[in-house]
């Protein structure tokens, strides 16, 4: 066993040193760099695993073991707003110790803890990233949960593909909401249909169910042009028609000037991916189309229902003027 998790697992209750964690972290970062190194990945594929981009919150959680063993429950957990690797200790072995909680099983245990209310606010399991889960003992040592840690999400990618892992696109975390901010998104928007929606598509990207998933984001993207044009107060038959379509979509932009060209063009190459992935054919290519996909909800987002909102709260309960009629 390492001497620094040696010397944790032997502090007194209550007491923590800052340092020792700080030391903890570093090597359990540097354990998982080695790892990502020695798996050769591309560029792209590391945004499916959870720690080789963004930076995670590690939670370790001492407890009463069995036969009076010292036990630490490990996570990582993945919070909003985290600029930087950050460590907390909590030490729980009094509240543990009791028959009950030594001789539960361990996915019991994690449950008891993060269940507790007296638990940081970051610390819910909506935010806990699963593979990381492990306890480290006087059997473990920090660079085996690491290994187990990475070997998880390594083998994810064996369950869904014959070809080596390493030439492969992982995608089972929910690492795309900070990439494509769709968290900002959800806000911004605030309608409870349309975050249903989005978080339907997330749920089956992310068990590699790419036909369903472009689907459902075609519609995203329909919904935020529809959105757009309704804070204009533009939303009429007359002005998309009773079924409107993305050409409707497109159109209607086009005839408050709210659109130019190249930006019609970058909308129409995303609904395209959409009719051009097959259900049949799980190949290399998916991941990337969904993504650029995302790209082009966010890109409808920042170009087209922003400026709308904005001029929405500068304009209440105005309708945008035709062209020819405005200043």
């Amino acid at each position: 066993m390492d001497n620094l998790l040696q010397e944790i697992l032997n502090w007194e209750y209550g007491y923590e040193d800052e340092n020792k964690l700080n030391a903890f972290l570093e090597n359990a970062k540097s354990y998982y760099q080695k790892e990502v190194a020695s798996a050769h990945l591309d560029d792209d594929d590391l945004i499916y695993f959870s720690w080789a981009r963004q930076p995670l919150h590690i939670y370790l959680i001492r407890t009463s073991g069995n036969l009076d063993f010292n036990q630490i429950f490990v996570m990582a957990s993945q919070e909003d707003d985290l600029l930087k690797n950050e460590i907390t200790y909590i030490d729980k072995t009094e509240e543990t110790n009791n028959a009950q909680f030594k001789h539960s099983h361990e996915e019991e245990q994690v449950n008891y803890i993060l269940s507790r209310s007296d638990m940081p606010k970051g610390l819910k399991s909506d935010n806990i990233i699963e593979n990381s889960i492990s306890t480290l003992s006087i059997s473990m040592v920090t660079e085996i949960w690491i290994s187990l840690w990475f070997g998880k999400e390594i083998n994810h990618t064996k369950q869904h593909f014959s070809i080596a892992p390493i030439n492969l696109k992982f995608n089972k975390l929910g690492l795309h909401s900070q990439k494509f901010k769709l968290e900002e998104i959800v806000h911004a928007v605030d309608d409870p249909q349309f975050t249903r929606e989005l978080e339907e598509c997330m749920a089956v990207f992310e068990q590699e169910y790419y036909y369903p998933a472009a689907a459902g984001l075609g519609g995203v993207m329909e919904s935020l042009l529809y959105k757009a044009l309704e804070n204009y107060k533009r939303t009429s038959n007359k002005v998309l028609g009773s079924d409107p379509t993305l050409l409707d979509y497109l159109g209607a932009l086009k005839r408050f000037n709210l659109i130019d060209r190249r930006q019609s063009n970058r909308i129409r190459s995303a609904f395209t991916i959409r009719n051009s992935i097959s259900h049949y054919n799980p190949g290399f290519t998916e991941v990337s189309d969904i993504e650029a996909m995302l790209h082009g909800v966010e890109n409808i987002y920042t170009t087209l229902y922003l400026p709308s909102l904005r001029w929405k709260e500068s304009h209440p309960n105005q309708q945008l003027p035709e062209p020819s009629r405005q200043n």
